[in-house]
């Protein structure tokens, strides 16, 4: 199951256009990676929870067929949290375990040892794991020297142990989703929190690989940067430029994913910016570290720098 239900409000102003997990990154919707990471592990069926522009997520997805996979869709008329979505499902899920992620993310690693270790630790839950930049930071996930979590965002209190960042993905007995109480519920709080008050085992699994987390309009330009100077996807000539894009050969293009049918004149400038759909950089105009939404023109009277434009609006793109 991917967890695509939020407002994405730390996302604005991009997430009052398109749901965040739909948001196109390196000229493909966000969602495409996760769902081929599944087909990689090994799944064939997913459930995706909606309620912000669900239909952008629809849109993006269909039922499936393009990535070997049959999707289907729960939609929430009200958020019932990051897992309150998923014990409504839980008939769905059977006896078996499943992959459960959030959907506002990029990542490269191996699923298939996740659910590996899940299976010989004999787990309730299984979380995936990477270092994080502060020990004993709040909401970290803390572990013991054997890998089993002590605290999860604190819950069900600060623990001594080795802080490590939840990165949004973990494998699930469906069995424990029936100590929650339908309606709304999180995560941290309401299953994992209790669940190791219990003794439950719950244990977290570090895995190496790209991740990056998408939560703001800073993080998801300077995101795809590092995606674009890592390789990642196929983008390795540190810049990405949709086939029906138009660029001018005295036109500058540096570091920057450039989306389908966009235009850039002669003299334009465009470095480190991502264009969505449609952009027109007309002649000599200037566009440097910005975010440029569908069908946005840029002129040269009015450079874009550290901004996000979007029709009619510009704002400043905070750090």
């Amino acid at each position: 199951m991917v967890l695509a239900a939020g407002l994405g409000t730390r996302m604005r102003p991009l997430s009052a256009l398109v749901a965040k997990p739909a948001l196109p990154v390196l000229n493909r919707p966000l969602l495409h990676f996760t769902l081929e990471a599944l087909r990689r592990a090994g799944v064939r069926e997913v459930f995706i929870n909606t309620h912000h522009l669900a239909a952008t997520i629809r849109r993006a997805v269909g039922d499936g067929r393009a990535f070997g996979l049959r999707v289907r869709y729960s939609h929430e008329r009200r958020i019932l949290g990051s897992i309150g979505g998923v014990q409504r499902l839980r008939r769905f899920f059977g006896d078996e375990p499943f992959l459960l992620l959030n959907g506002d993310m990029v990542f490269d690693f191996d699923l298939r040892r996740l659910i590996a270790r899940h299976e010989r630790a004999g787990a309730l839950a299984s979380v995936s794991l990477q270092p994080f930049p502060r020990r004993g930071h709040y909401g970290a996930v803390v572990t013991d020297a054997r890998g089993r979590i002590l605290s999860f965002g604190g819950w069900p209190r600060p623990s001594r142990g080795r802080a490590w960042h939840f990165t949004g993905v973990q494998v699930i007995e469906p069995r424990i989703l029936e100590r929650l109480r339908p309606g709304y519920a999180e995560t941290a709080r309401d299953l994992y929190g209790p669940l190791i008050e219990d003794g439950g085992l719950v244990v977290g699994v570090p895995l190496r690989g790209p991740w990056y987390d998408l939560g703001s309009p800073a993080l998801y330009l300077e995101s795809q940067m590092q995606l674009l100077e890592n390789g990642f996807a196929g983008a390795r000539a540190r810049r990405l430029v949709d086939p029906s894009a138009r660029v001018d050969r005295a036109a500058r293009l540096e570091r920057s994913v450039i989306g389908a049918g966009c235009a850039i004149e002669k003299g334009a400038l465009v470095k480190d910016s991502v264009l969505w759909r449609g952009v027109r950089i007309e002649a000599d105009a200037r566009v440097e570290r910005a975010i440029v939404t569908d069908r946005v023109r840029v002129s040269a009277a009015r450079p874009l720098l550290n901004q996000i434009a979007t029709r009619g609006r510009r704002s400043r793109l905070q750090r």
